[in-house]
C-alpha cells in the first residue's frame, strides 16, 4: 500500500504537482526576489534578513546596494533576528551602507549576543569586544544602556 502511495506521488509530481487540474496551464510563479519582497513588506523577519543579504551581495537579480541592505537588516533586527542584529553591528563598525558609529555597532552586537548561544554567540561577543576597545567609558555605558532598551531602533546615520 505504501509503495503505491509513493508511486502516485511520484507520478503526480512529474505531471506538475499536487492540486493542479490535469491539462490546466501552470500558473507562473513570481520570481524569488518578488516573493521575498512581498514577505518582507508584510513584516517577515527572515525574509527581511534574506533581502538584506541579497542587497549586500547583489544576488537574485538585485543590485548591490549597501544602503538597502542596512535598511532590511534594521527591519529584521528590530524584530529580534540575531543575525540581522550582528549584520548591523558589522555595518556600523565598518561604515557599510551607514555612517560609521561604534556605539551603534556595539549596541547591535550586544543585542545579537543576548539572543544567541554556542559558537555564534562567542563570535558575536568577540566582534562586540573588539568594537568596545574603540569606545570611551561614557560611550560604552551608552551602548550598553541602548542595548537593554526594549523596542526598535530607528537611528540610521
Amino acid at each position: 500500500m505504501a509503495g503505491s502511495i509513493v508511486h502516485i506521488a511520484v507520478v503526480l509530481s512529474m505531471a506538475g504537482g499536487f492540486g493542479q487540474t490535469p491539462g490546466a496551464p501552470a500558473v507562473p510563479r513570481q520570481p524569488l526576489r518578488e516573493r521575498l519582497l512581498e514577505r518582507a513588506l508584510k513584516g517577515d523577519a527572515v525574509a527581511q534578513f534574506d533581502l538584506g543579504k541579497d542587497y549586500e551581495g547583489g544576488r537574485i537579480g538585485l543590485p548591490q546596494d549597501l544602503f538597502q541592505a542596512a535598511h532590511w537588516y534594521r527591519e529584521s533586527a528590530n524584530r529580534g533576528d540575531p543575525f540581522a542584529e550582528a549584520s548591523l553591528g558589522i555595518f556600523y563598525n565598518f561604515g557599510k551602507g551607514v555612517e560609521r558609529d561604534y556605539v551603534l555597532a556595539y549596541m547591535w552586537f550586544e543585542r545579537s549576543a543576548s539572543h544567541l548561544t554556542g559558537g555564534d554567540r562567542e563570535t558575536v561577543i568577540e566582534m562586540r569586544d573588539s568594537v568596545g576597545e574603540k569606545l570611551t567609558s561614557g560611550q560604552l555605558a551608552k551602548a550598553q544602556a541602548m542595548a537593554k532598551e526594549p523596542g526598535p531602533v530607528s537611528r540610521q546615520e
